[in-house]
């Protein structure tokens, strides 16, 4: 063991300047690693608590109707099982609002919410003027409302409005509330009460539209547990529970995908390092073929010389990974001073520091890789002869079964760790089935670019035909310089795409042009006149349209599959189909629509006809020719469904409808119109706009959100810059293997050049023999790896990230280019001392 420890370290003290390379590979790897998950880990917590303070708990159980004994039953049985701690019940409804001054014959749909004390469980109330939210505020016939409603009843803190049948005071109006969000849609301006005042209303009786919800507090660990069991167990009571951690809202989504990306670029940056770590590691067993032998020669054992090299491997790469750790350590340090200029957000107000889990986590995957990547290479140390001392001769192959079985079982672990540092088996998979498969691909294209280019070796020229020889000669390094190259191209292109398609959803969600306002209850009378408004320039609305809606109920189903007669049997058996929904018809299909199952139609019909969204057509088992039918207002139409949709949700603003109806048969229904338009950019163009809208048409309601997108835009662009960082990064870490790759094989090309330059040539001559042989294996290392990186693509995208998958022609091309011109470039210029060397020197050494 002794003699192991010794020669570690002698090698490592005279060999340290070729190791640096190694050294740095796995410091910069294991630094994006500490980094991003550290950063993550940090951002995590402050998205949780904002996801809390968004829904106003852990969890939120709703449901539309009276609670049932027996359901209450089991969720409080639940909820103690689960150790929750606190709770409160609000309960939402929307209604028609004025004030209570008979002089103002104006009326308002509102969305009621009755709190009791304990409301909000996470978040706050903000009240504007500086005014602290307090339960005493709605006690004893109080409301806290929105400034929109100000404007629509024209009315102000202290006056008096009717809520049903009972008369409120005005004592405060909201700034800011939890509960809020892009997604969330409501009627019109919230009202808040007490809940022990709701009964007085009379908006509780037959045919309420009432909202119960449940807010709970529970430990962070039972959540998923939680919302196992109450989705288990309240599947049949349509009673609806969701948690902060809830995927279902876009942005979490759009999170969480960020969060998957960036941790798996930290694993494809320890990857490129794996690689070069590779490279390195088999031209220093070549470097070292007769210090081994002569080893071998004093009796030092295969097991004896391999462990030595091991233990200097998992040196360097301790080595490297804490290096890494001190490079992430100062760049989190560094983040709150890049964001001290940023207005508060939720990156702002998050913790940054290096957490000991990214850290052990890093410094595992640092010196797991380097020893993984070193291993097979490091198994050649067994062909080295003793005889190598006497005479100079090629290492004979024959099939190593050792060295198969050490690949297979590296493979295995190479997996493992993907999917340790992915959280996904699946993942794992596709990203090492990609990489083994491209190995292999670039192994055969290496015997395949020999023979391809073997009648070259005739040509007249010089450089041209000694190039070609370069790949063919006895110990090449042909397929070392493809399978590094080509696994590096692989790699970056892949990232570089799924940069791009990441970005691109993230520019849908947060983009300026989105809509920040909405309209509703235009009605019809109206709709030209709102027209006229909102397209005069001088208001300062942007994009608009306005959609016709109307409100009705699926009362039968006549179909292939599913067979529904009457409403009750809509609700019992009616799998979503059970709820109001909203309606509308037109004569196109919306940017985000794309019809998969039938014809859209282009003219109106006086033969009623609907399309179906695809999720709920797939849940109800809907086809192509069934009938539906629907109660609107009273009135029973029966649709032909000619066409199911396929809808993108995340785009929704003008396609967000799940069921469509052909022009004509509802032309003359009775309609309002809703219009989703980008308000004014100055707020107090803002607030004049609202003022003028109002006071021109005082039934339409306003719903201004702009301060929640302006506040999800602004943590959207803290992850897309992080994003573009880290794509940056792994171009970084592919240009080191480029280098590495290529500079490992000067050695070689030393006593080459020497040789040549004692037969005449002069160093242009050999300049442009390399500019040939890298050139080559550079385009063709470049082609392989960007087809490669559209297979990752695609499995990341499906399977990860759950993201359209989509071709980005100029990254891949750019590839290809780019890789060919710095293979070439990295190999001329890491030879240019092998171009100035004296060849006299060189030849006394050989």
């Amino acid at each position: 063991m002794m003699f192991v420890l010794r020669m570690a370290v002698r090698e490592t003290r005279a060999s340290w300047r070729r190791l640096l390379f190694f050294f740095v590979c796995i410091a910069v790897g294991v630094a994006a690693i500490v980094a991003l998950r550290s950063v993550i880990q940090s951002v995590r917590d402050g998205v949780n608590t904002e996801a809390k303070a968004l829904v106003g708990a852990d969890v939120v159980i709703g449901t539309n109707r009276e609670w049932p004994a027996e359901a209450r039953q089991k969720i409080d049985s639940h909820l103690a099982e689960a150790g929750a701690f606190a709770r409160t019940e609000t309960t939402e409804t929307p209604t028609m609002v004025r004030p209570a001054d008979g002089s103002k014959p104006i009326t308002k749909m509102a969305e009621l919410r009755a709190v009791q004390a304990a409301y909000p469980l996470y978040g706050a109330i903000s009240l504007q003027n500086g005014q602290t939210y307090s339960h005493a505020l709605l006690e004893s016939h109080g409301a806290l409302v929105r400034p929109e409603l100000l404007t629509a009843l024209q009315v102000k803190a202290g006056d008096r409005i009717n809520v049903g049948v009972t008369t409120f005071t005005i004592r405060g109006v909201i700034a800011r509330e939890p509960g809020g969000g892009p997604g969330g849609f409501s009627l019109g301006p919230r009202i808040y009460i007490d809940y022990a005042d709701l009964p007085s209303t009379g908006l509780l009786g037959f045919g309420s539209r009432a909202q119960r919800l449940l807010f709970v507090r529970v430990p962070d660990d039972k959540v998923s547990t939680l919302m196992d069991a109450l989705r288990r167990d309240l599947r049949q009571d349509f009673i609806n529970p969701r948690s902060y951690r809830s995927r279902e809202d876009q942005i979490g989504r759009d999170f969480a995908r960020a969060e998957d990306y960036l941790s798996l670029v930290g694993l494809v940056i320890v990857i490129l390092g794996g690689i070069a770590v590779s490279s390195v590691t088999r031209v220093f067993i070549l470097q070292k073929i007769r210090s081994i032998a002569v080893l071998k020669c004093v009796g030092a054992r295969n097991a004896q010389i391999i462990a030595v090299y091991i233990l200097q491997v998992m040196i360097l790469g301790l080595a490297g990974s804490l290096l890494g750790v001190a490079i992430a350590r100062a760049a989190v340090g560094a983040i709150p001073l890049a964001l001290a200029s940023s207005s508060p957000s939720l990156l702002t107000e998050a913790h940054y520091g290096v957490t000991w889990s990214a850290a052990a986590q890093g410094i595992a995957i640092g010196v797991l890789v380097s020893l993984l990547f070193s291993v097979v290479p490091l198994l050649q140390v067994r062909f080295i002869k003793p005889s190598l001392l006497l005479r100079d001769e090629t290492v004979r192959r024959r099939k190593d079964w050792l060295g198969i079985a050490a690949l297979v079982v590296v493979s295995c672990a190479l997996v493992a760790v993907t999917a340790w540092q992915a959280s996904s088996l699946r993942v794992g998979v596709v990203v090492c089935a990609g990489f083994a498969g491209l190995a292999v691909v670039l192994q055969l294209a290496g015997k395949g670019l020999v023979a391809l280019v073997a009648p070259l070796a005739n040509s007249k020229s010089f450089p041209l035909r000694h190039a070609v020889l370069h790949l063919s000669r006895p110990g090449n390094q042909t397929r070392v310089v493809l399978l590094a190259v080509g696994l590096g191209a692989f790699f970056i292109v892949g990232i570089r795409s799924l940069q791009a398609s990441l970005l691109d959803e993230f520019s849908i969600q947060t983009s300026d042009d989105s809509p920040d306002m909405f309209l509703l209850d235009i009605q019809r009378g109206q709709a030209d006149g709102v027209r006229v408004f909102l397209g005069d320039r001088s208001h300062g609305a942007g994009e608009f349209q306005l959609i016709p809606v109307l409100r009705a109920r699926v009362v039968g189903v006549s179909g292939r599959e599913t067979n529904l007669d009457g409403a009750e049997d809509v609700r019992q058996k009616g799998v979503s189909l059970g709820r109001e929904f909203t309606l509308t018809y037109r004569d196109h299909l919306e940017a985000n629509e794309r019809v998969i199952d039938g014809a859209f139609w282009s003219s109106p019909s006086s033969e009623p006809e609907v399309s179906v969204e695809r999720q709920i057509a797939e849940r109800a088992r809907l086809h192509v020719g069934d009938t539906m039918r629907f109660d609107i207002l009273g009135r029973t139409i029966s649709p032909r469904i000619t066409s199911i949709r396929n809808v993108e949700w995340r785009e929704s603003r003008n396609g967000g409808f799940v069921f469509v109806f052909r022009p004509g048969a509802l032309d003359q229904a009775p309609q309002t119109y809703v219009s989703p338009l980008k308000g004014p950019g100055d707020p107090a163009a803002r607030a004049r706009f609202q003022h003028d809208l109002v006071e021109q048409f005082p039934n339409v309601t306003v719903i201004d959100f702009r301060d929640v997108l302006e506040r999800i835009r602004d943590v959207m662009s803290k992850v897309t810059l992080a994003i573009s960082i880290v794509g940056g990064l792994v171009l970084f870490s592919g240009v080191l293997i480029l280098i590495g790759a290529v500079a490992m094989t000067k050695f070689q090309r030393v006593y080459e050049a020497a040789v040549f330059k004692t037969l005449g040539a002069n160093t242009r001559t050999i300049g442009r023999m390399l500019l040939f042989e890298y050139g080559v294996l550079g385009s063709l290392a470049g082609v392989i790896g960007s087809v490669g990186a559209i297979g990752l693509t695609w499995g990341v995208s499906k399977y990860a990230l759950e993201i359209p998958w989509k071709i980005f022609v100029t990254e891949h091309v750019a590839g290809v280019v780019l890789t060919a011109f710095l293979v070439a470039v990295i190999g001329v210029v890491s030879s240019l001392d092998v171009l100035r060397h004296k060849p006299l020197a060189t030849l006394r050494a050989e």
